[in-house]
């Protein structure tokens, strides 16, 4: 299963808002082949970072579920950026702005990250 949840300054939802859980076993398999590919990337400036994603891979190992997340961000140019990360979703912001992005992205690290193509998660 994947949680898919979107940062959005347009709402008055705790952020990020869960907007889609996808369960789809052949778009699943996809997710999972597309979560390993891209090339290393530097992240562009934080200024021109348009949209944030979490995707929550959940998997089960024997009787618990582990939980592997990526950040997911596009950029003012379309380009698609993607990055494993650890630990909890924040979800306790209630307003997202740019003081926000660039914490949460200070967070995960501005290293490590990797240019992918467009996720079919978000179109699904």
């Amino acid at each position: 299963m994947i949680n898919i949840y979107m940062y959005r300054n347009d709402s008055s939802w705790v952020q990020p808002e869960l907007i889609n859980v996808q369960n789809d076993p052949d778009l699943l398999k996809i997710a999972a082949q597309w979560s390993q590919s891209g090339e290393s990337e530097q992240l562009p400036n934080i200024q021109e970072i348009k949209q944030m994603y979490v995707f929550q891979f959940q998997f089960r190992n024997g009787d618990t579920i582990q939980d592997v997340n990526y950040m997911y961000v596009t950029d003012t140019s379309n380009e698609h950026y993607m990055k494993e990360f650890e630990g909890s979703l924040k979800k306790d912001i209630d307003k997202f702005d740019a003081s926000e992005k660039e914490w949460i992205l200070n967070l995960i690290g501005l290293e490590g990250w990797k240019k992918v193509s467009a996720s079919d998660l978000l179109n699904s």
